[in-house]
């Protein structure tokens, strides 16, 4: 690893960082990776990773009209979570459902704006940083084009999104960065992860960059990347091998399923109002069995 030069590390003394957002946290690919990352090499800095992600939430509180459930909305949960996980840094990354994936209205892109603000408000009142990421790009090229709508329809929703929403993301995404004066950090993965699908596609134009609306494991890469950089001013050379081939890392294995574990039990311990809950253990006992997991882990990197 290779500080930015003149920047100052924040490896010293570690962090714990809760992870608050919709499907693409909740799945936590990229969070994984950067727990994997610290554990390989810092091991005795005391870094925690909670992913409080729920899928299909919001921070606007909208939902689509034909939306099976009304979609989870951050500030029914939010102060409840900081309580209960006494974080020194909370990652907030919404977006991608939040303008119903619709064309842009200037009404929901207020409800979503006023519920950004509101949560970097709550999260420095509970004493913690706030680092805000903009939504990832929509990808129009790696859903099937059928279910693709264009301007002047009634409805939308995930299952048939507008074609261009891309650009309503880049909308919100362009004002989460001009938050740089209120929330402690704003980290761009909205153009890393363009660049990197443009990229691919210029060597295979077939190349899928997830389902349209999740990245694929690539572009969790490219968010753990980013996140690196920006949050801990580390960059990298070369793409880890536990990223490149996660099954054939005995440790990358064990964290995940200590991220499941501990993810599953912190997220059902908080509470939410997604109605498919996640096979949870009480959140003592998960904390007994991740030491048991981290035990393990440690073992394994002793030896190599």
């Amino acid at each position: 690893m290779t500080p930015i030069e003149g920047e100052e590390s924040q490896l010293t003394g570690g962090k714990k960082i809760v992870f608050l957002g919709d499907s693409i946290t909740d799945e936590g690919t990229f969070i994984t990776y950067l727990d994997t990352y610290f554990e390989q090499r810092t091991s005795d800095i005391p870094f925690t990773f909670i992913n409080l992600g729920i899928s299909s939430e919001t921070a606007s509180g909208l939902t689509e009209a034909d939306h099976p459930f009304p979609r989870p909305y951050i500030h029914d949960r939010l102060a409840r979570a900081l309580q209960e996980s006494k974080p020194d840094w909370v990652v907030v990354g919404y977006g991608m459902n939040d303008g119903i994936y619709s064309p842009f209205l200037i009404e929901r892109f207020q409800a979503y704006q006023n519920g950004i603000l509101t949560a970097i408000r709550l999260i420095h009142q509970h004493g913690a940083k706030a680092i805000i990421m903009t939504p990832p790009p929509f990808d129009p090229e790696s859903m099937d084009a059928n279910v693709l709508l264009p301007d002047g329809q009634k409805d939308y929703s995930y299952k048939e999104p507008y074609a261009r929403y891309n650009d309503v993301l880049r909308h919100y995404a362009n004002w989460l960065l001009t938050l740089d004066s209120i929330a402690d950090e704003v980290v761009n993965i909205f153009d890393p992860l363009l660049q990197h699908r443009e990229s691919e596609r210029e060597m295979n134009p077939g190349y899928r960059s997830g389902d349209g609306i999740h990245p694929n494991s690539d572009g969790h890469w490219i968010m753990a990347k980013t996140l690196l950089s920006r949050l801990f001013h580390i960059t990298l050379e070369q793409v880890p091998d536990f990223v490149e081939h996660p099954d054939q890392s005995p440790i990358f294995q064990l964290i995940l399923q200590r991220q499941r574990l501990l993810g599953s039990a912190w997220k059902e311990h908080v509470g939410h109002t997604n109605p498919n809950k996640k096979e949870a253990l009480p959140l003592e006992l998960a904390f007994r069995k991740g030491e048991e997991i981290t035990m393990q882990i440690r073992m394994i990197a002793a030896k190599s």
